[in-house]
């Protein structure tokens, strides 16, 4: 069976609020290089259909979360810039992320992200309130 090797060259996770220069909380947007069958035709049919966005706990083999991305346009570099939902997982691990390119004659997957992240629950209470006439 004919493999799509998708090299989808440094899946990186942005959001608005960095913790460190390698750590993001809450990302919401993949910037990844598109696969290059990402335009390729075999019989009349795409190789690449879509493309998936994986969370992995740290050092886990098997996804905690999935997400279709269908198939972005990429720009003119051959990069797709695409957002993907917030997600409620665990507050208190962290995460990489793989996106794989899917297509009629099987996938193929990135390496993980060089970025790490986690994901934030609601904001903590300050100290006791009070209250004044």
């Amino acid at each position: 069976m004919t493999r799509i090797w998708a090299i989808l060259a440094g899946v990186l996770l942005v959001t608005a609020t960095s913790v460190s220069a390698q750590v993001v909380l809450n990302p919401t947007k993949a910037i990844f290089t598109a696969s290059p069958d990402h335009t390729a035709t075999l019989g009349g049919q795409a190789l690449v259909t879509r493309y998936e966005i994986r969370h992995f706990l740290l050092g886990a083999s098997s996804p905690v979360s999935v997400e279709d991305l269908g198939k972005p346009v990429p720009d003119g570099a051959n990069v797709i810039t695409t957002t993907f939902a917030a997600l409620p997982l665990s507050t208190t691990a962290q995460y990489i992320a793989r996106v794989a390119a899917i297509g009629p004659t099987g996938e193929g997957v990135s390496a993980a992200s060089v970025t790490t992240y986690f994901f934030a629950g609601p904001p903590r209470a300050g100290g006791v309130p009070a209250v004044a006439k």
